[in-house]
C-alpha cells in the first residue's frame, strides 16, 4: 500500500524547501526562458491559489515534485480543472514508484475539490510517461506540437 503520507504540499511559506529541486530538474529549457523567473512565476501561482506542489521527501530532502495548475473552463465561468504542468524524480529515486506516489496524490487531490479532470501533456517519445499516465486511466486526446495531450476524467461517489 502507498503511503500518500509522505507527500506533502507545499506553500508559499516552506517553498523556499523546494526551490533546489525545481532549479536542479531544469524545469524550463533556459536558453527560452530564465529559470529563476520560472521558479517566481510558480511562487506567484501558489500565492494567488492558483497553483498546488506537492513534494516527496526522503531524509527531510526533497527527492520528487509535481506541480498542478489551476485550469479554468472556457465554456464556464464556474468549472475548473487541474493540469499537471511537471512532474520531476531525481534520477537515484526513478524506478521505486515514486512517480506513482505523487501522482495518486494530485488525483486525490483533485477529487477532493470535485473537478470534471485532469489533464497533462507529455513528449511524445517519453513511452515511460505514457506508460504510467495510461495506467492510471489518463486518455491521450490530441497531439500538440512534440507532446500529447492526456485527460482523465473524475468521478465522485455520491
Amino acid at each position: 500500500m502507498v503511503n500518500l503520507h509522505e507527500i506533502l504540499e507545499i506553500d508559499s511559506n516552506n517553498f523556499e524547501s523546494v526551490k533546489d529541486i525545481i532549479f536542479e530538474s531544469k524545469l524550463i529549457d533556459e536558453k527560452l526562458l530564465n529559470l529563476e523567473n520560472a521558479v517566481l512565476f510558480i511562487k506567484y501561482k501558489l500565492d494567488r491559489n492558483k497553483a498546488k506542489v506537492f513534494v516527496k521527501k526522503e531524509d527531510d530532502i526533497p527527492v520528487a515534485f509535481i506541480v498542478l495548475y489551476y485550469k479554468v473552463n472556457p465554456l464556464s465561468k464556474i468549472k475548473y480543472n487541474w493540469h499537471i504542468s511537471y512532474l520531476y524524480v531525481k534520477p537515484d529515486f526513478r524506478r521505486k514508484y515514486i512517480g506513482k506516489e505523487i501522482i495518486m496524490k494530485c488525483i486525490d487531490y483533485a477529487k477532493k475539490t470535485k473537478v470534471d479532470h485532469i489533464s497533462l501533456n507529455t513528449d511524445t517519445e517519453n513511452y515511460a510517461a505514457h506508460q504510467l499516465y495510461e495506467s492510471f486511466g489518463f486518455v491521450r486526446k490530441n497531439f500538440i506540437s512534440n507532446y500529447y495531450y492526456y485527460e482523465m476524467k473524475l468521478s465522485y461517489e455520491q
